[in-house]
């Protein structure tokens, strides 16, 4: 299942509250859903209300809009404010909503739960949270809410964007590989095969020696006339996470950057995953990066192009980047944060990582200073790949 796009906020309080009318008068089925008085009344705590149909009682909604880009939040006085308030309100409520553009507070969210039992407890009306995580949830399981959103003028949400992978999706697999080496004592025929050796009949052990100082002679002399072909060293346990970002709007998206958190479990990232090498090491000249950045102290990706403007249907790719992790299986949660002009928004990315192995088994002496313990006998690296260039 794709993970649902994150809509972007309402851009002041009254617009919240147009929406969480909308909303609820759907969800309701109840077109009679109201907003509870004007602004400068007594509202009695409650900004919107309604009856669910099929009931005869009502529910009240008090609306907080929040900013998330300064980790504004819901504050436990508030809601003990707000629900005083509501104790007002009349006919008595059944439930009451706080609805948040504010993001999920695990904090808060118990201490509604407490509130709830509370109340119901004593004969009062229930207390829900819905966070802004969670009302994206609710507009895109009605459509009427949703077209609207989408389209009314009075929320210039015709501004949007859509964070992807190079696939088009929001989430992939890969595939890394790992060299895991395996060390291992001689074998019985090994040792017959030595002890068999040291009976070969000394003019044999003559002729070898000559054929195989030949052989050398021969392979030296290729080496000298025949130039080795230029290759490329690969690191395949690195991966692949190029993002792309498409303007999915009406409106174009102006001075924006993306920033895309990485999660713990990437030990680290790069722009660089190949080496070039002919005879003797060559280091490649990585590209100087214009529109990407890795900032390995704040553990992020950023993204802040030389093009300020993200016309409608324009699609930016990041450069190249390659991420890192452990020989694991494991699934990496990418959060994103859009910022432009005019607009903001956030999602996240994910990635499920299905490391691949290449065996390699080394044969040596039980009695190897090499083997101190039985742990040293087997290791992890990462999977080095050399391929000839054309």
């Amino acid at each position: 299942m794709k993970i649902s796009q994150s809509l972007p906020r309402p851009e002041n309080w009254q617009d919240f509250e147009t929406l969480c009318k909308k909303l609820w008068g759907e969800v309701w089925n109840c077109p009679e859903t109201k907003k509870n008085g004007r602004s400068g009344q007594d509202q009695s705590g409650i900004d919107v209300c309604g009856m669910p149909d099929g009931t005869n009682f009502y529910i009240g909604i008090q609306c907080k809009g929040k900013d998330e880009y300064t980790n504004k939040q819901l504050t436990k006085k508030e809601i003990d404010e707000e629900i005083a308030k509501a104790m007002n309100f009349k006919p008595k409520l059944k439930k009451m909503y706080f609805a948040t553009t504010a993001i999920k507070d695990a904090k808060i969210e118990e201490y509604i739960r407490e509130k709830n039992i509370e109340h119901i407890e004593n004969g009062l009306f229930e207390v829900h949270l819905y966070a802004w995580e969670e009302i994206v949830e609710l507009i895109q399981e009605n459509k009427t809410t949703y077209d609207f959103y989408l389209n009314s003028n009075s929320f210039k949400t015709n501004q949007s964007v859509k964070v992807t992978f190079e696939n088009g999706n929001t989430e992939i697999t890969v595939r890394p590989k790992f060299l895991r080496i395996i060390r291992v004592g001689k074998t019985r025929r090994e040792e017959f095969e030595r002890e068999a050796a040291n009976m070969i009949p000394q003019w044999l052990k003559e002729f070898q020696d000559r054929q195989n100082i030949w052989d050398q002679f021969n392979t030296h002399k290729a080496h000298i006339v025949t130039p080795s072909k230029p290759r490329t060293k690969f690191n395949r346990s690195l991966f692949d996470a190029t993002v792309l970002v498409s303007n999915n709007g009406s409106q174009p998206l102006e001075h924006w950057k993306l920033i895309v958190k990485l999660p713990k479990q990437v030990l680290y990232a790069t722009f660089k995953n190949c080496e070039k090498i002919q005879r003797a090491f060559i280091p490649s000249v990585n590209s100087i990066q214009f529109d990407t950045h890795i900032d390995k102290r704040k553990h992020l990706v950023e993204l802040e192009p030389r093009k300020k403007i993200l016309v409608g249907d324009d699609i930016f790719s990041s450069d190249q980047f390659f991420l890192k992790t452990l020989s694991e299986e494991m699934t990496l949660e990418l959060p994103w944060k859009f910022i432009s002009k005019n607009f903001k928004t956030e999602g996240k990315l994910t990635i499920t990582v299905v490391p691949e192995w290449e065996i390699k088994t080394i044969k040596v002496p039980d009695d190897s200073p090499l083997l101190l313990d039985e742990n040293e006998r087997v290791t992890i690296e990462d999977y080095i790949e050399s391929i000839d260039d054309d």
